[in-house]
């Protein structure tokens, strides 16, 4: 459904709400309908949306709503719409994209005042011929399925206006749908279609035709009958020339044919004389098309990805141009006429080979976006400081040294990139632009940052990846609006305490620095939601400070470190939906990671889990899990390569009951094999506090007791250390100070226990 739709559809501020109620049969009582609330009323117009709510299938009491004229069910986990449907009468729009609905129930087309019927994005094969019966379809939307076929039927829908087949596996179409005779928009984007059914041509009315990403390589010569076209597309197929008879449609206002293999353009292409935009993108043109200089009132020309080697002068003569697209060509300067089209607000020369801009471009003082990446400039040109309304510029990639200081005369600038030249000083000039916004000095040589950069009081992102800084400079604590700051793969070894005074920060980046510790300092920062702190190129971290609980991000990056455990008390970070931590050497999850009952993703891919804590199926909303070149026994890998939470957690309650029983026959088996010290060797290897120990030695101190105190120490342990204290840590243990006979009987005990299992 269009915006448009959807405002109209929409309650307004002072507009009453329509009550919706049922009649309880039994006790012959009016009841609310649970949906009263959301229901959006405007006159006749009842409208529901229940969009992203991951409903396995439309709710009962919506069939209640008889009075509905609009319901939205767009992005839940649905696989069939019900035969009560048809108890919606009312309807006149009806969408359900993005669910997984592989047919259409029937019923749906008993839906007589239906106007707007959108099921884009889910897995329909085949279109039901009824489809038909929807008299007083104007729209009907089935983009992003898996149709192949189309009903002859669908031609009899005299009311049509939009049809939406885009992204489907359409090879042919059926000749009834010349019959579409009030049909104004038709997609056919990213089909199998290897030519156009001329049948189709007949549809006179038709404004737009998409066929964009199909295998066309010609069309048929009735299409020079479709006289009121006003948009072609026809990106991605298999062109190696214009047809002639484009040339005939002269209402066209724009024709589009990027990425196929047209070399050259005919002249007849002058005749199209309302022609606004016009993409050529992606072919092989090698010179600038002359005939292109009639069409005096286009506005955007996209010329991408070609062979040009030079740009004519006569580009004056498109004084209308608004925007020019030149990137990814062989040019090696542009004229001085290109300062005549003075209406161009938007100029792309992206990955070319120039080393300079005609002085004259300053004088485009309608330009805002700049584009001069990937290209020899060996600095800003001098021409860019005139162009006093510039709000974009892009430079990254260049040979860049130095900014001038005309640079300073950008007063609307808010987007500068910079990255990937060879600024090793950073340019005064930059800091005099206080519209800045977001700026990117990533990839250079720079050293420090001067003071001055805290007169950018409205930037909101900085990025100062990759290069030479050996600590977070610290006049960006000023910048009160900062919001995202990169200062990834430099040399860092700690964050100062006065990160916290950022309080508008939200992301930050510290991955690939020299960090000896993982810096508690950035827990204080008060508004973060994302931080990354990846060390693949950097230095790796052991662990993560208790501290780590404060954060209250969502995101939370701490791969490619040696981490070997999570602290305990990240629990605390009650917000966290995302969680990445691949790559480490974590051999347990802590109990409290099941209280993070709002994570969403948790990717432990490349770590030595062998057991995931018993209560892991409380992380209910864990919708990605990844645990892929782990060493895990209790889920094994194949329960766990789903990463499907049930069957996790069955497993998981059935093996922690028959650890927890064994373990226990295991500790009162040794209950007569350990004498006092022998005990208190075992607890601290076990590294069982000290002054437990002792406090064991004390409440049970005579001979007789000392079986007690052994089974007591061996539950301590346990319940200390959580998912560390394992049967196979115990066995090591007990193998490594040399109590063989212990070692050797609690093995047998396992493999007895996994015998009787199989």
């Amino acid at each position: 459904m269009s915006e448009k739709q959807k405002k109209t559809l929409a309650v307004s501020p002072n507009g009453p709400r329509r009550h919706s109620t049922m009649v309880d049969k039994k006790h012959g009582k009016k009841k609310v309908n649970k949906f009263q609330s959301k229901l959006y009323v405007q006159g006749s117009k009842v409208c529901l949306e229940l969009n992203s709510h991951g409903y396995r299938e439309i709710p009962d009491p919506v069939f209640d709503l008889t009075e509905l004229t609009c319901f939205i069910f767009m992005n839940n986990d649905t696989d069939r719409i019900p035969e009560k449907i048809k108890e919606l009468v009312n309807l006149e729009a009806l969408v359900l994209t993005g669910n997984n609905f592989h047919i259409i129930n029937r019923q749906v087309f008993t839906l007589a005042k239906l106007q707007l019927l959108d099921l884009s994005n889910n897995e329909i094969q085949t279109l039901p011929s009824e489809v038909s019966s929807l008299t007083e379809l104007t729209q009907l939307l089935l983009n992003g399925n898996r149709l192949e076929a189309l009903p002859s039927t669908l031609g009899d829908m005299r009311k049509l206006r939009v049809l939406g087949l885009n992204d489907n596996m359409l090879t042919r179409l059926p000749d009834t749908l010349a019959g579409l005779e009030s049909l104004q928009i038709l997609g056919l984007e990213r089909n199998f279609l290897e030519f156009f059914n001329p049948a189709l041509c007949k549809i006179m009315g038709l404004l737009r035709l998409g066929l964009s990403g199909n295998k066309l390589s010609n069309l048929p010569h009735e299409i020079e009958e479709m006289v009121g076209l006003e948009q072609l597309l026809l990106d991605d197929n298999n062109f190696e020339f214009i047809p002639i008879e484009v040339f005939s449609l002269h209402e066209l206002i724009e024709l589009s044919f990027c990425g196929n293999k047209i070399t050259e353009v005919q002249g007849e292409i002058q005749n199209m004389t309302k022609l606004r935009v016009l993409g050529l993108n992606n072919n092989q043109l090698t010179d600038f098309p002359p005939q292109l200089m009639e069409l005096t009132h286009i506005k955007v020309l996209g010329l991408n990805s070609n062979k040009l080697r030079s740009m004519s002068e006569q580009i004056a003569n498109l004084y209308c141009m608004k925007e020019l697209n030149l990137g990814s060509n062989q040019l090696t300067e542009l004229p001085d006429s290109i300062s005549l089209c003075c209406n161009l607000e938007v100029l792309s020369v992206v990955d070319n080979k120039l080393t300079k801009l005609p002085i004259e471009l300053g004088g485009l003082r309608k330009l805002h976006t700049l584009m001069i990446s990937q290209n020899d400039f060996p600095s800003i040109p001098v021409c860019v400081g005139a162009l006093q309304l510039l709000q974009v510029l892009l430079a990254e990639d260049n040979q860049i040294e130095e900014v001038p200081e005309t640079f300073a005369g950008l007063t609307h600038l808010r987007h500068f990139n910079l990255s990937v030249n060879r600024i090793s000083s950073f340019p005064l000039a930059i800091c005099k632009v206080q519209s800045l916004e977001v700026l990117d000095v990533s990839c250079n040589n720079l050293l420090d940052i001067p003071t001055e950069i805290s007169n950018l009081t409205n930037l909101k992102v900085l990025n100062l990846k990759e290069n030479l800084l050996e600590e977070i400079p610290q006049q960006l604590y000023s910048l009160s609006q900062l919001c995202g700051l990169d200062v990834s793969d430099n040399s860092l070894s700690e964050v100062p305490e006065e990160i916290c005074q950022m309080t508008s920060l939200s992301e930050l980046d510290l991955s690939n620095n020299k960090f000896f510790e993982f810096p508690k300092t950035v827990c204080s920062i008060p508004n973060l939601t994302t931080l990354r702190f990846d060390q693949a190129n950097g230095s790796k971290v052991p662990n993560l400070p208790d501290e780590i609980g404060f954060l209250m991000v969502k995101t939370l990056v701490v791969s490619n470190n040696t981490l070997r455990t999570l602290p305990k008390s990240i629990s605390g970070m009650t917000k966290l939906t995302h969680l990445h931590a691949e790559h480490n050497l974590i051999q347990y999850l802590p109990d409290t990671i099941c209280h993070m009952s709002g994570l969403q993703l948790l990717h432990l891919n490349d770590n030595q889990l062998t057991a995931l804590p018993h209560n892991f199926d409380k992380l209910h909303f864990l919708r990605d899990l990844r645990l892929y070149d782990n060493q895990l026994k209790v889920p094994p890998m194949d329960v766990c390569i789903s990463g499907v939470m049930q069957p996790i957690g069955l497993f998981l309650r059935k093996a922690f009951k028959r650890e927890e029983l064994l373990m226990e026959r295991m500790f009162n088996s040794m209950r007569e094999d350990l004498n006092k010290s022998e005990l208190r060797a075992l607890l601290k290897k076990l590294r069982v506090p000290e002054d437990h120990i002792s406090e064991l030695e004390q409440r049970l101190p005579n001979r007789d007791q000392l079986p007690d105190r052994i089974v007591a120490g061996l539950r301590f342990w346990r319940e200390f250390f959580g998912p560390a204290a394992t049967i196979d840590e115990l066995i090591r243990v007990t193998h490594i100070i040399n109590f063989e006979s212990v070692s050797t009987k609690l093995r047998t005990m396992k493999i007895y226990a996994q015998r009787l299992r199989l």
